[in-house]
Order: structure tokens, then sequence, then C-alpha cells
């Protein structure tokens, strides 16, 4: 699908925030300067987190919440897969027949009452666990579950529950700390279609941005696709991924939060730029293109508020 005319880009950002800080529209004519190249990047990226995740108008206020930034997507989660029998020499498990799941390298292999985490899935017929100094004799039963789930690298936080799909016609999975889904599975082992879940951060060197995970009780019996929402975090704008989101309908908000974030940084003044960035949120909020985290708030009252912060000639924002 063709992008619109209308909608702004990277290159079109950066183009303007280099004219408005006199560098020139070309980025030619600057990105050699390691100084002016950081100038024009700081602006643009800020600019555009700016718009993802606008100020609070006021400390009544939680912020805004675009709608566009909440995606509705499905998680798959598998009931235990138990085929045949394996052979384990120093934690390399091979499966005598069947096939291991794709998931394999994610789940827990259960011997006994005994759950050895798998380390890698090498093959079709081949894992191996964690701990490598695991044996078990030829034909040995086993049963292979996944209780946790990678949530997606963007995902921000969960709106809502997660959903069974309709024709399953079953109630919502209920979101419950991590503390007590922890608990109910240390009481007792349940099969069948979750009730519970939780989500948590997973443990995280700094390497790489932390990543979340779900955990779910009772453990599947069967094989599901959950539909479910969540707030998005997004990559920062580059020439492979140049748009951000919300379309052609907030394309002047973006080019007014960038540039009002190189008049604040760079020119150290709260300009015109500043301004109209504030004038076009609120217009967004006309549209309701954004909704309010507190439903309890009308979005008159809201309209009522920015509009009281326009006519507010101080640099800095009402508290009142």
């Amino acid at each position: 699908m063709a992008e619109s005319g209308l909608s702004i880009g990277y290159a079109d950002l950066r183009q303007k925030v280099g004219y408005f800080l006199g560098y020139g529209q070309a980025v030619s004519n600057w990105s050699g300067n390691a100084t002016k190249a950081a100038h024009v990047e700081d602006s643009v990226q800020s600019g555009v987190r700016g718009v993802y995740y606008p100020a609070a108008v006021d400390q009544s206020m939680l912020g805004y919440e675009w709608s566009w930034l909440r995606p509705t997507t499905e998680l798959a989660i598998y009931a235990a897969y138990a085929t045949g029998t394996v052979t384990i020499a120093s934690g390399v498990v091979t499966l005598d027949s069947g096939t291991f799941p794709s998931w394999a390298a994610a789940a827990e292999l259960t011997i006994g009452i005994i759950e050895y985490p798998v380390d890698t899935r090498d093959s079709d017929t081949q894992v191996t666990l964690v701990d490598t100094s695991i044996d078990a004799d030829a034909e040995t039963s086993y049963s292979l579950a996944q209780a946790d789930y990678d949530l997606p690298d963007a995902f921000g936080r969960l709106v809502g529950e997660f959903q069974f799909p309709i024709d399953e016609n079953r109630r919502p999975i209920r979101i419950i700390s991590v503390g007590l889904l922890l608990a109910k599975r240390a009481s007792r082992k349940l099969y069948g279609p979750p009730r519970y879940a939780a989500t948590r951060y997973k443990t995280s060197d700094g390497s790489a941005g932390q990543r979340q995970e779900v955990l779910f009780y009772p453990e599947t019996d069967e094989d599901f696709d959950l539909p479910y929402e969540y707030e998005a975090y997004q990559a920062a704008l580059s020439d492979d991924y140049p748009y951000p989101l919300g379309g052609m309908q907030v394309a002047e908000l973006y080019i007014a939060s960038c540039l009002s974030v190189a008049e604040q940084r760079i020119n150290d003044e709260v300009g015109i730029h500043t301004q109209q960035y504030r004038a076009l949120l609120l217009d967004a909020s006309k549209s309701q293109l954004i909704t309010l985290p507190c439903s309890n708030r009308s979005i008159t009252n809201y309209i009522y508020r920015v509009s009281s912060l326009m006519s507010n000639k101080s640099d800095g924002i009402s508290s009142n």
C-alpha cells in the first residue's frame, strides 16, 4: 500500500529542522558537521517522542494516550507436547519419533515431576537443556510445555485483558499480580484453558532493552490464538523506518514538535513553534484523535483546560 503523499517522514523532518536552525534545507549542507547533525537528530527524535508521549498539561492530568499507539495482535499459546519418548545424554535430548515443536527452545521438559528448562532447539528431533548434567535412558516418557511467553519487543503494557477467540465463548483471562500467579502455580498444578495471566519484565544485563513476558495459569491443554491490545513502544526514526505513527492527520504536529525542541534546546527560547505545537495538540484532542486515560474526564473539560493553558503567557506549564 502506497504511503500518502501528505505524510511526513524522517527525511522531511530533518530537512525542516536543519533549515530552521540556519544550516540549510539540504541534508548534505550539514550532515558532515558532527555538531550540526547532532542538533538536528536530537530535535527530530525528541520531537517525535514529544508527540508519542506529550507532557501532562497540569498536575491533575495524566497525559495523553493515542489510539494508534495501541495495536491489537494475537498471542499463540500451545498445549504440551508428549509424542514418543526421549533419550538424554549430557543434557542433549533426542526424540525417537515425532517432531519437536517450533517453540521448544522456550519450553520446559518434564521427566516425572521434575522440570528442566530447554536452552536450544537443535533440530526437529533434538533439543539441549540448560542443565547439561542430565541423563536419561532410552524410551523415557516426557512432556514438553511452555508456561511463559515472550511479548513483542515493542510491548509497553497490556491494555485490557487477553481474550479467547470468539467461537470459544469463554471469559477473558483475568490479569493478576505476578506474585499471586506464582503462588497459584506453587499450590496446585492445573491444566485447562488459562484463567489468569500476569506480565513481568525479563532479566536483562543492559546490553539490550529490557523485554517482557506473560505467565498463564492453569497450563493450557489446548492451542489458542489469544487476541489482545497493548501500548506499543516505537523505534527511533531512521532511513529504514522513516514514518512516525498517526499518519498524515498529525503530520503538522510532528513538524511543530520537532521545531519546538530545536527552538528550546538550541535557540534557548520558547517561541512560535512551541505555541504552534500546543495549538495543534489541542486541535488533535478536539478531533478526538487521542483518548484520555481517565474515563471520567470529558473531552470538553479537557479542551477547556488546554485552552486555558494556551492563554497563559507564562513560558512554563501551569500547575493550577
